[in-house]
């Protein structure tokens, strides 16, 4: 039988503080990217890590206390849907905020692209369907689109590289491509996707309009 002693023991453990650290949710990866989901509620913090050179996209408003390189840089905040670009190297985050802060993590991978052949960012779907497209952002390693496709809209063939789809909405696709022939999609909000480069074309053939992030990967 346990002794008193060992009771008096056992309840430090049972008391213990709970851990405000809080690891992110690898949600999509291949041999040549990776999409992680960070949730962190008022308070949690991910501790100093490796991230290599990568995309944020903000999915709630937020304010979070960064440190960069060993260096504390004080408060960032960003709004939904806001974008921005960071080198590889070490970083920590802790949500300064009273709101839950949401962001996804667009990360390269050291393997080599597949070939795009004819395929190029100048004729991707911001040359056949500008008003319902929007650059993001544009560097030397990714380039970020949102597209907004109305209900019975349709985007022409058009050229896209090696890429991942982020669905911001619930929507049903007629889809066409050079590679896959005709095909019907659906997804969810928070589906993603892969597609090697291609010609394709794409109509909204849903109830609802349909949303979602192109990110390219150069």
């Amino acid at each position: 039988l346990a002794s008193c002693g060992d009771k008096a023991q056992q309840k430090p453990d049972q008391t213990a503080e709970k851990s405000t650290d809080k690891a992110p949710t690898v949600i999509f990866e291949n041999a040549y990217a990776e999409v992680v989901k960070v949730t962190l509620a008022p308070g949690e913090q991910q501790p100093v890590h490796d991230g290599a050179n990568r995309v944020i996209y903000a999915l709630t408003d937020y304010v979070i206390d960064w440190e960069e390189e060993g260096q504390k840089t004080g408060e960032k905040t960003w709004k939904k849907g806001d974008v921005h670009f960071h080198e590889a190297g070490p970083h920590a985050a802790k949500n300064a905020g009273t709101t839950t802060a949401e962001w996804l993590i667009f990360a390269k991978k050291e393997a080599e692209l597949p070939d795009c052949e004819d395929n190029t960012l100048e004729k991707d779907v911001t040359t056949v369907a500008a008003e319902m497209a929007s650059v993001l952002i544009d560097n030397d390693s990714f380039k970020i689109t949102s597209v907004a496709l109305p209900k019975g809209a349709s985007i022409p063939m058009h050229s896209g590289v090696n890429r991942i789809i982020y669905a911001l909405t619930d929507y049903q696709l007629a889809y066409e491509s050079n590679t896959e022939g005709k095909s019907e999609k659906q997804f969810k909000a928070g589906d993603v996707h892969w597609h090697e480069a291609c010609m394709h074309a794409l109509e909204n053939t849903g109830d609802s309009d349909a949303e979602f992030l192109v990110v390219s990967y150069k």
